[in-house]
């Protein structure tokens, strides 16, 4: 699915319930937000989200390992 990766280490988060926004509360002054439409679709007030999301599937571009299996 995703991974995230911040900067500082992790003290809260907080889920929109229904939705696939978080926000993460960390040791720093800025509160930083993710949205991971798998978890589900942007909040009403932020409905601009869905459309950031769909540009970028639309411009998505294959990378060198698209042809490849991987065995593990």
């Amino acid at each position: 699915m995703t991974s995230i990766e911040p900067t500082g280490s992790i003290n809260d988060i907080c889920v929109f319930s229904d939705s696939g926004l978080m926000l993460l509360a960390l040791d720093g002054n800025q509160i930083p937000s993710y949205f991971i439409p798998a978890l589900g679709p942007a909040p009403k007030w932020c409905s601009y989200l869905e459309n950031l999301t769909e540009e970028m599937e639309e411009g998505a571009q294959t990378t060198i390992y698209d042809d490849f299996r991987f065995l593990t």
